[in-house]
C-alpha cells in the first residue's frame, strides 16, 4: 500500500467513525493505467454543503500556481455539472449546498500552468454524482465562544498573494490551533476547527487549508477577514473580541488582469460579484444568503462568493 493510499484509508476510517456520508467515487476511465494515485470522496457535511477530500501523489503547490510546469506538482479544479467553480489547493475543499437534485462533481488534477495532468491519453480526473436534498429550513447561527483562559490563545494571520495569471490567492497561518476539516460541523474540541473567509463583510467560504483562491473581486479596495471558528462553526473570541485577521486588499485592474505570460484557466469569464437568490444554500452553520447558478454569468470559475459560505 502506497503512502497516499494508506493516508486515504486512515482518513476514510475517521470519516466512518464520525458517521459522515460519502458518495461513491467513479473514475473517468475504467481501465488501469500508470500514473500518480488519485482518490476522491465527496462527503455530505452534517450541517450544510459538501466536503471534498482528495488524496494524491501529486504535490499541491499553490505557491507555484500559474507558473511553469514542474513534474509531479500542481493543484485541482472542481466542476459542478460541467461548470468550473474553483481551484483546490489542498487535501480538503468546501463546496456549499447546491440546488436540490442530482449533480455531477468532477475533480481534475492540473499542472501549475492549469493544463490537465494526463496519464497516457487520459486526463487524471474523477467524477462523483451527488444528490442534494431539499433544504430542511434555516440553520441556527451559533453564538461566539470565548477561548478558555487556561488554554493557549489561538491566532491567525493572512495575506493575499498575487496570482501571475491574474487575481489573488489567500494564504493563512494559524498558531495554537489545528485546522480539522474532517470534523467540520461536529462537536467542538478545544484548539481545533477551521477558518471563515469574509470579503467586505460578506461571508464567502470555509477555509480548510493554508491556501485558498480568492475570486469575484472587482477593481478597488476590499476588506479581507479570516476568522477562526470551532468545529460547530461558533466564532472564537478572546477577551470578547473575535479571533481574526483583517487587511485591505488593493485589487487594481492591472493585478486582476491576466498578463498573458502564463497559461490561464481556459475560458475564464466575468468574475464579478452576483446577487444571491434562493437556489443554492451557502451556509456552514450560520445561515447566509443563497445563490442561483442559473441566474449567474459564471464564466469559467464561479466566484467563491456564490459557491461556499464561511
Amino acid at each position: 500500500m502506497t503512502g497516499s493510499v494508506r493516508r486515504f484509508a486512515l482518513v476514510l476510517g475517521l470519516v466512518g467513525i464520525l458517521g459522515l456520508t460519502a458518495t461513491s467515487t467513479v473514475t473517468g476511465h475504467g481501465e488501469e493505467h500508470e500514473g500518480p494515485s488519485f482518490d476522491v470522496q465527496v462527503l455530505k457535511d452534517p450541517v450544510e454543503g459538501w466536503n471534498i477530500l482528495i488524496v494524491t501523489e501529486v504535490r499541491f503547490a499553490p505557491e507555484n500556481v500559474s507558473t511553469g510546469h514542474v513534474e509531479g506538482e500542481g493543484h485541482a479544479h472542481v466542476y459542478v455539472d460541467g461548470v468550473k467553480v474553483s481551484r483546490i489547493y489542498g487535501m480538503w475543499h468546501y463546496l456549499g449546498d447546491l440546488a436540490p437534485g442530482e449533480h455531477e462533481i468532477r475533480i481534475e488534477l492540473s499542472n501549475n500552468d492549469h493544463t490537465p495532468i494526463t496519464t497516457g491519453e487520459h486526463v487524471l480526473e474523477q467524477i462523483v454524482t451527488v444528490q442534494q436534498p431539499e433544504p430542511a429550513g434555516p440553520v441556527a447561527t451559533p453564538e461566539p465562544r470565548e477561548v478558555r483562559s487556561d488554554l493557549p490563545i489561538p491566532s491567525v494571520s493572512a495575506e493575499a498573494v498575487h496570482d501571475p495569471a491574474g487575481g489573488f490567492n489567500l494564504r493563512i497561518a494559524v498558531e495554537n490551533f489545528d485546522l480539522a476539516p474532517v470534523k467540520a460541523s461536529r462537536d467542538p474540541v478545544d484548539g481545533e476547527g477551521h477558518a471563515r473567509l469574509a470579503i467586505n463583510g460578506e461571508r464567502v467560504t470555509r477555509i480548510y487549508e493554508e491556501w485558498t483562491q480568492i475570486t469575484g473581486l472587482e477593481a478597488g479596495q476590499h476588506e479581507i477577514t479570516v476568522a477562526l471558528v470551532a468545529n460547530d462553526h461558533a466564532p472564537l473570541t478572546h477577551d470578547g473580541e473575535p479571533i481574526q485577521a483583517t487587511f485591505t486588499l488593493d485589487a487594481t485592474a492591472e493585478l486582476l488582469a491576466d498578463s498573458g505570460e502564463h497559461h490561464h484557466d481556459a475560458g475564464s469569464g466575468n468574475m464579478g460579484d452576483h446577487e444571491h437568490s434562493d437556489e443554492m444554500d451557502m451556509g456552514d452553520g450560520d445561515h447566509a444568503d443563497d445563490a442561483d447558478m442559473s441566474d449567474m454569468d459564471m464564466g469559467d470559475e464561479q466566484p467563491m462568493h456564490d459557491l461556499a459560505t464561511g
